[in-house]
């Protein structure tokens, strides 16, 4: 009787066991399906700009094809407004992403062509002036910077934006020591100052949406020819006040120097050539 007492009994434990451990397991799967959610919730916050971004600028139209080589040897081409100029041909220009309105005043004609070293169009946070307009940084080499196996063997490069300091920085070092002798060597070029550098980072400003959904389909070390101007912004912020933004107009500028803020380009694009496709 008691053995029989006893099975009745441990078949009852282990039942209820069972029980416990199932509603467990279903409590814990639904507890699972919650934070799936909430973390696709959050991801879904965390990247929405740049997944709008994407979709909204995700078809480029060529509007042409040239067979010519592009001059990657050369360095960017420029022919400089006088005043005059440049106030006649001031304009006022929307945001593609926002609707804030700028005012341009063009410097200078600028033809930037080269092998793309690094390109950047991840700015998290976005400020109401600079970022809404230019929407994409890129940088290219030309000369000894524009030969494809050298680039990819012995340098590294990349195309970054600080979010605490606002500043959007290319970054161009060699592997090691030994590849920046190698380099050197096989190039031909001895790098020995600012000048000796062939290449540039430039903030780009698209004319229209064709030219910013063509900008994202450029990759690196890929050749391209970038064309518009050089360009000043004027802005009114929140609070009414005029700000200003500065273009570099020459390749030795210092961070922070009497025009721009260091040695970047702001390019005005109004047409862009990625290999032998033409976008305007």
């Amino acid at each position: 009787m008691d053995i029989y007492e006893n099975n009745i009994t441990q078949d009852i434990d282990e039942t209820l066991v069972e029980e416990r451990l199932d509603k467990d397991l279903k409590q814990y799967n639904k507890l699972q399906k919650i934070y799936a959610i909430v973390g696709i919730i959050l991801l879904l916050f965390t990247f929405k700009d740049p997944i709008i971004f994407r979709i909204k600028f995700s078809f480029a139209v060529p509007t042409k094809y040239e067979v010519t080589p592009i001059n990657v040897k050369d360095e960017p081409l420029q022919v400089n407004y006088p005043l005059l100029i440049q106030a006649q041909n001031s304009f006022n220009y929307t945001s593609l992403i926002n609707g804030h309105e700028f005012k341009i005043i063009p410097q200078a004609y600028y033809k930037l062509s080269g092998l793309v070293l690094a390109h950047n169009h991840t700015f998290f946070f976005k400020n109401d002036f600079f970022d809404s307009a230019a929407l994409y940084d890129i940088g290219v080499g030309w000369g000894a910077f524009s030969n494809k196996r050298l680039v990819k063997k012995y340098l590294k490069s990349y195309s970054d934006k600080n979010e605490v300091t606002q500043a959007r920085v290319l970054y161009v070092r060699y592997k090691s020591p030994q590849a920046g002798r190698a380099f050197a060597k096989e190039s031909g070029k001895k790098l020995r100052s600012i000048e000796d550098f062939e290449y540039s980072h430039s903030h780009l400003v698209p004319a229209n949406r064709n030219v910013m959904a063509a900008l994202l389909k450029i990759r690196n070390y890929q050749k391209v020819e970038i064309e518009g101007q050089l360009i000043d912004m004027e802005y009114i912020n929140k609070l009414g006040r005029k700000e200003f933004y500065r273009t570099s107009t020459v390749r030795t500028d210092p961070y922070e120097g009497n025009r721009g803020y260091g040695s970047c380009e702001t390019i005005y694009v109004k047409r862009v050539r990625i290999e032998n496709k033409v976008y305007e």
